[in-house]
């Protein structure tokens, strides 16, 4: 059976992804920090589906403790055939004045070094044909007033996608997905992410997680041969700008 790694997959986008992937039949390993409690749940609701399940805590800007972590997983749940990056913060809007260098570190550390710390890990034991799948940003295109640091790191990600796409070729394909405003059923939405309006979206909604899980599932299942691309799941935002 095949086996899935999400990063922050307590809740949020992570969690739905995870719940889509044992939804579809695969064993879902996810990691988390501060979430204790949605982990759990989490946990329970992948279990529903007959698969497997495996969890832990760790800090992704850690190397050293997710390489630890890691690599408990890979001796109990086994070594994934796909591992999605997903672990990400949002920070509150800061003007280069107001943003400490402490946050700066937090943001790079969280939402691009990780990456590039499980891509490393899970590059020493996956086998040909695996998949690395980073959850991006429209953001990664944009500039929204007071994001620097969310900006930077997202733009990041899509590089740092396309220099591992080459890197690990032909064993393992490395690809991102860029979300526009997600909504997430029974999940509050944050007054400080922005949100895109409908009347600027041709598909005139946002996007829910299973139009995110869609293009995951196409890029773990459907393609042993895209590699280093960036697909925008936004509705045509983009079109509009």
């Amino acid at each position: 059976m095949a086996k899935v790694f999400i990063t922050g997959g307590a809740k949020r986008l992570g969690r739905g992804l995870a719940l889509k992937y044992a939804e579809a039949g695969f064993d879902v390993a996810f990691s988390y920090y501060h979430s204790k409690s949605q982990a759990k749940d989490t946990f329970d609701s992948i279990k529903k589906h007959n698969v497997n399940a495996y969890s832990f805590r760790a800090d992704v800007r850690d190397f050293e403790q997710m390489k630890k972590a890691m690599y408990a997983m890979f001796g109990t749940f086994g070594i994934p055939n796909i591992i999605i990056n997903n672990a990400a913060v949002f920070p509150n809007k800061q003007s280069l004045k107001e943003l400490s260098v402490n946050e700066w570190h937090n943001v790079l550390d969280t939402n691009l070094s990780s990456i590039f710390y499980t891509a490393k890990i899970f590059s020493e034991k996956a086998g040909a044909g695996a998949k690395i799948i980073n959850i991006a940003s429209i953001g990664a295109y944009e500039i929204w007033e007071g994001r620097i640091a969310y900006h930077v790191a997202k733009a990041g990600v899509i590089q740092l996608t396309k220099v591992l796409a080459r890197d690990l070729a032909p064993n393992i394909t490395v690809n991102s997905v860029s979300p526009g405003t997600i909504e997430i059923e029974n999940e509050p939405d944050s007054d400080s992410i922005p949100k895109i309006s409908y009347e600027r979206t041709p598909m005139g909604r946002h996007a829910s997680v299973d139009d995110i899980f869609k293009a995951c599932i196409f890029l773990s299942t459907n393609n042993d041969f895209i590699t280093g691309t960036d697909i925008v799941v936004d509705g045509g935002y983009s079109l509009t700008r």
